[in-house]
């Protein structure tokens, strides 16, 4: 079974411990770029540099609708000044990563500043672009995904520890690029956990002992990492989550942690079958809202859960009872067979798991219930408790590991 690889995008050879100290210490107002990566030239300049000082004028502007039409022709205006479509055919594919990231943000960011004008969506469809929506179509194509900005887009393609795209100017921009920060290196850690468990379950050689350290390591870094939430500031929260939040046009879930697979993968690794048994609801949506997960990681993940269904992208035969949960997906079976060492060793990564998902939880409910704040990865018809319930274990489950 092939490991799953991590966005090259992000380039994580650099400290770690001195930015997970940094993130959230709100002691800079301006972002220090590194190394710019701008794939597609003028418009990537434009995101970078330009756009989060349109969207404050916009922001502060008594004449917003007129703001916005005239930000809408300056990016239609900009891209429709060279072929930016067959410049996507050339790219490497960590560089169309990026491309695709400044289109969807650029596309997104339209759509939002529509609806906090209330322009109708015929007016919103304008202001947005023909150009600017062919643009997205074509990368989309290149790089299959939802269509709207991802949690991909956001976290796993922006280049956050080097040149990050951001919404908002000074201190709060600083924030956001923190915010997204942080959840990528939450993703790195969760990778290294994932990559472990995988060599465990697919290896019979491997040293078993040595995988779940390190699973249980990640783990608890990433926990630490989280941790960091509970300096964030609400105030500048809020300045940059209005545009992370659903496209009240389109009916379209906005990035979310929710839609985090490496999560996903660690909690099926671990805990699949028992997952299944206590909250098959979390295993329901994973396929009814597959196309917002990054997609080689969803589908990889799917083929573990229909080992004969090598497209990974039909609801396999045990989500209705009408077969056997794949036990193969997990490392339960090793570890029935190897006593009740590891049987310890995997028991406190579910707990750590556990605190993880439940201090994503308290740090949701506290960060994005709050009125006049959008909600983002559920649909108006869900509760954000309900939707992050699915994630975690019962009451049961935790004592006895307790």
């Amino acid at each position: 079974m092939a490991t799953l690889s991590y966005s090259e995008a992000g380039d994580f050879a650099i400290d770690r411990s001195r930015l997970q100290h940094d993130l959230f210490s709100h002691s800079a107002d301006v972002i220090v770029r590194g190394q710019l990566r701008r794939p597609l030239g003028p418009v990537s300049n434009f995101v970078a540099d330009q756009l989060p000082h349109y969207l404050t004028q916009v922001k502060h502007s008594d004449r917003k609708g007129e703001e916005i039409r005239t930000l809408g022709r300056v990016i239609n205006d900009l891209i429709a000044e060279s072929d930016y479509a067959a410049l996507l055919l050339t790219l490497p594919r960590p560089e169309l990563e990026i491309a695709k990231a400044d289109i969807e943000y650029l596309v997104n960011c339209m759509y939002m500043v529509s609806a906090s004008a209330q322009l109708s969506p015929t007016e919103a469809e304008l202001v947005v672009g023909d150009v600017l929506s062919r643009l997205a179509c074509v990368g989309r194509q290149l790089h299959p995904s939802t269509e709207g900005l991802s949690y991909e887009d956001m976290i796993l393609m922006n280049p956050l520890q080097s040149d990050p795209r951001v919404y908002c100017v000074g201190v709060a921009g600083v924030e956001e690029r923190d915010f997204c920060l942080a959840h990528q290196l939450i993703e790195s850690e969760l990778q290294s956990a994932m990559d472990a468990l995988i060599g465990l379950r697919d290896n019979t050689a491997t040293d078993a002992r040595g995988c779940l350290e390190t699973c249980l390591d990640k783990l608890e870094t990433a926990n630490y990492i989280l941790s960091k939430f509970n300096d964030m500031s609400s105030a500048l929260f809020g300045e940059f989550r209005v545009f992370y939040g659903a496209n009240p046009y389109k009916s379209r879930l906005g990035p979310s942690g929710r839609f985090s697979a490496r999560v996903v993968a660690v909690s099926v690794l671990l805990i699949g079958e028992e997952l299944f048994r206590q909250k098959p609801q979390f295993y329901c949506d994973l396929y009814r809202l597959s196309e917002h997960y990054p997609q080689s990681c969803i589908h990889e993940i799917f083929r573990w859960l229909s080992p004969d269904d090598e497209s990974g992208r039909l609801k396999p035969r045990w989500l209705s009872g009408q077969a056997n949960f794949p036990t193969s997906a997990t490392i339960m079976p090793i570890i029935e067979r190897r006593g009740h060492e590891l049987g310890r060793l995997a028991a406190s990564c579910v707990r750590v798991l556990d605190h993880f998902i439940r201090m994503h939880r308290s740090a949701a409910l506290r960060f994005t219930v709050q009125p006049g704040l959008p909600v983002s990865g559920a649909a108006s018809s869900e509760s954000v408790e309900a939707v992050l319930d699915q994630r975690l274990l019962t009451a049961r489950r935790r004592d006895k590991n307790t």
